[in-house]
């Protein structure tokens, strides 16, 4: 077994749904930054992992369960992550494990505008994972845009995953541009963060934060088995 697949069956095995390989010359578009060699200079691949969210749970209305969900899977990422990033330096490379969500560096306060320290949806792309869609959300053929993601940077020389090359989100296709309540999304794969953060929670009679829209990853057809609600 090489040592990518070795990585990758690591992942799968700590619980991931999905794990894909990029070279970092697949990064070569990255904001000044934010590409993984201004994390760690020695980077040579980054390994992306996927958690699956539930089918039910993104078709349904319940922000409770949808926050609660939301918040484990990226725990959870974290986890896989770290265990990883140990398993690659087993290996004899070195490793270090991008947070799935927050904390990150920068923030536009007047735009309300966040960008983690490695874009996870942008090296998915690059992994092979799947594409971005008009909602700037990553789409994968197996699960649709209903996926979590995190990365991991490694000075390992491994073998780049193929990129996909089905059209995951048609042109035609305006599902999740028409059903934003903020009009959020302006244009392919833009959305205005500001916009999006203005309807995207709310606070409960006790204090507590939850979501209250996920329309544009709910509306997307990709991978969906069954319509459910909760």
């Amino acid at each position: 077994m090489s040592l990518k697949e070795e990585i990758k069956t690591s992942a799968l095995n700590l619980g991931a749904d999905l794990v894909g390989v990029a070279s970092v010359e697949r990064f070569d578009g990255a904001p000044s930054g934010f590409h993984p060699t201004d994390i760690m200079p020695e980077t040579k691949s980054v390994v992306v992992i996927a958690k699956k969210i539930s089918d039910q749970l993104v078709s349904g209305n319940l922000g409770t369960a949808y926050t609660n969900t939301f918040q484990a899977i990226l725990r959870r990422l974290d986890y896989i992550a770290s265990d990883v990033a140990v398993f690659v330096e087993k290996l004899g490379g070195k490793a270090i494990p991008i947070p799935a969500d927050d904390p990150y560096n920068y923030w536009d306060e007047e735009n309300h505008r966040g960008m983690g320290d490695l874009s996870h949806k942008h090296a998915a792309q690059a992994a092979g994972l799947g594409i971005l869609g008009k909602n700037s959300l990553l789409i994968t053929p197996q699960y649709g845009n209903r996926v979590h993601l995190v990365s991991v940077l490694t000075d390992l020389d491994l073998e780049s995953d193929p990129l996909i090359q089905k059209e995951l989100c048609p042109q035609s296709c305006r599902l999740c541009l028409d059903a934003c309540p903020a009009s959020a999304i302006k244009e392919e794969q833009k959305v205005i963060q500001k916009l999006c953060r203005s309807i995207v929670g709310k606070t409960l009679p006790k204090g507590y934060w939850v979501y209250a829209c996920w329309e544009c990853r709910r509306v997307c057809p990709v991978g969906k088995n069954r319509q459910q609600t909760i």
